[in-house]
């Protein structure tokens, strides 16, 4: 059977930050942002991860898609990691710099501010004819900031911007696509699945007190080849899988769910874990072999039953 260990540290980091802001009636919103070198990324209550991480937890219903922020692409190759490169319009150097400006209105020339200096305060001389220029708005114009070129002395107001991506793609600003990422927010589902998230730990950790290996929120290859998650697995012989379906979120999909992961994972024994007062038709229609419930009045205040029913499926 192909066991593949989640990122169990994460969950729990997910899970207890995500859980403690819903109690806290904190609005949760995990918003995407550029970070250099890395691409798209998520601050996942202060871990930065990439997007395809979260879709785990939006497909199990722990997050939601709140809307979308959208960032220039590469229309060749989509990447959004973009380097911007300001060139000379005239030469296409890079080795520009910008200068506050001042045109001299009656030859037109255009240039630094210090190019006209004279030394006297006020009183400014057109390097390109002669003339002294004395009044602003009549002799001279002060258009603002420019660019001059070092390499071909051109001066400009604006300057040619080419976008490059990692992959050695160039395009002007006007060609860049738009690639949108999902803005996540955390969904109820969150508080609803705590309570198994904290039980399955805490077996967990009691069974590796025994001397027993399991994997909290396992995925599973069944004979099927799908791939199940399951909230615990545990490496006994032969194998047993531990469902728990809570008051909240138990319901006739669920229950039909379970019968159909223990009839794909058949090497595998799945302990069932009920809220007593849950009456179901639906038990019967799973293998007692294959699948042993069990119903608990309080599911943190079962653990220890839990524990002793695992290790009682050994053969």
């Amino acid at each position: 059977m192909e066991l593949k260990k989640l990122e169990s540290p994460l969950d729990t980091h997910f899970f207890s930050s995500a859980y403690e802001a819903l109690l806290k009636g904190e609005p949760v919103e995990l918003r995407p942002r550029l970070k250099h070198g890395a691409g798209i990324t998520y601050d996942f209550f202060g871990i930065d991860v990439p997007e395809e991480k979260l879709r785990y937890y939006l497909e199990r219903g722990f997050l939601e898609v709140a809307g979308e922020v959208a960032f220039p692409a590469c229309p060749v190759c989509g990447e959004v990691r973009l380097n911007l490169k300001i060139l000379c319009p005239n030469c296409r150097s890079s080795n520009i710099e910008k200068r506050d400006l001042m045109i001299h209105y009656d030859c037109g020339y255009l240039g630094p501010v210090e190019s006209f200096e004279t030394g006297e305060p006020g009183v400014y001389r057109c390097p390109k004819c002669g003339k002294t220029l004395k009044k602003v708005g009549i002799d001279y114009g002060r258009p603002g900031f420019g660019f001059v070129c070092r390499d071909c002395n051109a001066v400009f107001q604006v300057p040619l911007i080419e976008v490059e991506c990692p992959n050695g793609h160039k395009s002007s600003i006007q060609s860049l696509e738009i690639k949108k990422y999902p803005v996540y927010r955390v969904s109820e589902e969150v508080r609803k699945f705590a309570e198994i998230h904290d039980a399955v730990n805490r077996l967990s950790e009691l069974l590796m007190e025994r001397g027993v290996r399991s994997e909290p929120f396992a995925s599973v290859k069944g004979i099927s080849g799908e791939k199940h998650r399951v909230p615990l697995y545990v490496e006994l012989d032969p194998p047993v899988i531990v469902e728990i379906l809570t008051p909240s979120i138990i319901d006739d999909r669920s229950l039909i769910g379970v019968a159909i992961r223990a009839l794909d994972i058949p090497e595998a024994i799945t302990l069932l874990v009920l809220p007593r007062e849950i009456e179901t038709d639906l038990e019967k229609i799973f293998n007692p072999e294959k699948v042993r419930v069990m119903k608990v009045d309080n599911l943190k205040e079962s653990i220890n039953e839990i524990l002793d029913s695992i290790l009682m499926l050994r053969a």
